[in-house]
């Protein structure tokens, strides 16, 4: 619908006219759609229906009737609510063309766009709820996962991972990146908690090495003081007889601390790692060794080698006697005086084997669990003269592993003990076997 236009021309008594009706000026009218005028000369009494339309004509005040050439908008006469766009171009004669243009329709149109604008952005939004939250709710579900992995790891679960497998997006490789830095700080966690646990048991076995150790030099540092202590309350009055059985007793004593001592020095050095006097020799040559000074120490025991091809081990002769001095000793310091032990040295793949095995009561599994321990006795009551210090087992298993090998012990009660000496085979022996 085309909107209405008004187009009048007004001379200076018509001007008077309308800055007094306040209404459309007499004069030509082009279009009388909304303001139906006539000529000065034929104007005839308004009726009802032309004085609804004059209201509607623009209002128009003698400051905008002299702004020629400037278009502007003014407020219809009796109505506020409905205004024109208006344009005043001159005349000759002192008239005025006034040209007017209604903005109802154009009022109009920009209510229902602003209207359509807002109930289109209503429904935008609403979609845009619908169908947004489900999607940020499902791309924010892995920092879900990974607050939820924060409370439990906090909570002490160190092994809780978050697990987002869409690696595609930023959550997905910063929930990577997270796992990544989670089952660093795991491993890193559980070295330290390891090595706490390490140093925790170290102090304790320190703590009871010093305590046993202390116990065991008291012994015979208390027999070698009674004994000084007794010779000299008899002073002259003792025989020569006499004062020879109290030295003897004081040089056993004495001897029995010295061995220990020499034992707690050796597992000290050890326990540093000194380096050892390596070469190649035969196993079963140093174990033909030990059983021929052993028969001598024990010439009621019947102790056997078998023994066959040379075994050839990268080691330091002297500590590997030690090994097998130890071992024998043991098995003949734990079985009957006429109980036989029997050793044997093979070579098996990679490995040179030495087992001394004996028919003595054996020990149950608890005590071949601690066989190896230091001061570890398996019959407390037995006197320290005759069972030691219980250092020979400790040892031996130190030495076997500062040779990269180790020791084992297969025994039940009742049915004697074995104990299985491994040791590498020397480099470049290994494939000749």
């Amino acid at each position: 619908m085309t909107a209405p236009t008004l187009s009048y021309a007004t001379s200076p008594r018509s001007q008077a006219a309308f800055l007094s009706n306040h209404t459309c000026p007499f004069g030509q009218v082009v279009s009388s759609r909304s303001c139906p005028l006539s000529s000065w000369s034929r104007w005839s009494a308004p009726t009802a229906r032309s004085r609804r339309r004059r209201h509607r004509c623009p209002k128009l005040s003698a400051a905008q009737l002299a702004d020629e050439g400037n278009p502007f908008t003014a407020s219809a006469a009796g109505s506020p609510a409905h205004s024109w766009r208006v344009l005043v171009q001159p005349l000759s004669g002192g008239r005025h063309a006034v040209v007017a243009f209604s903005l109802d329709d154009l009022d109009s149109t920009v209510t229902r766009l602003e209207i359509a604008d807002a109930l289109a952005g209503a429904i935008a939004i609403a979609v845009l709820a619908v169908v947004g939250l489900p999607l940020v709710r499902a791309s924010l579900a892995p920092l879900s996962r990974i607050q939820a992995t924060a409370e439990a790891i906090a909570g002490g679960d160190l092994s809780r991972r978050i697990d987002d497998r869409s690696g595609g997006t930023e959550v997905g490789r910063l929930a990577a990146a997270l796992d990544t830095m989670l089952g660093q700080l795991e491993t890193a966690y559980q070295a330290r908690a390891d090595g706490e646990a390490r140093a925790l048991r170290s102090e304790d076995r320190m703590r009871q090495f010093v305590a046993d150790a202390s116990h065991e030099l008291r012994t015979p540092l208390t027999s070698v003081q009674g004994l000084a202590e007794f010779g000299l309350q008899q002073g002259t009055a003792a025989g020569p007889a006499e004062l020879l059985r109290l030295m003897t007793l004081i040089q056993h004593e004495a001897s029995r601390m010295g061995r220990l001592v020499a034992d707690l020095l050796l597992l000290a050095k050890f326990d540093t790692d000194r380096p050892l006097d390596r070469r190649h020799v035969d196993l079963a040559s140093i174990a033909a060794q030990a059983v021929q000074a052993a028969r001598i120490v024990n010439p009621d025991r019947p102790i056997t080698l078998l023994d066959g091809d040379p075994v050839i081990v990268y080691a330091d002769t002297e500590r590997l006697r030690q090994v097998i001095d130890n071992l024998i000793g043991n098995a003949a310091q734990h079985t009957p005086p006429r109980s036989a032990v029997t050793v044997s040295v093979t070579g098996t793949t990679g490995l040179g084997e030495v087992i001394v095995a004996d028919n003595g009561p054996g020990m149950t599994a608890e005590q071949a669990a601690r066989a190896f321990e230091r001061f570890y006795r398996t019959d407390e009551a037995r006197t320290r003269a005759r069972g030691g210090a219980g250092l020979g087992l400790s040892i031996a298993a130190s030495l076997a592993a500062a040779h990269g090998g180790d020791i084992t012990v297969d025994s039940q009660p009742g049915q004697g003990a074995a104990f299985h000496l491994r040791l590498p085979l020397a480099a470049g022996v290994e494939s000749e076997t």
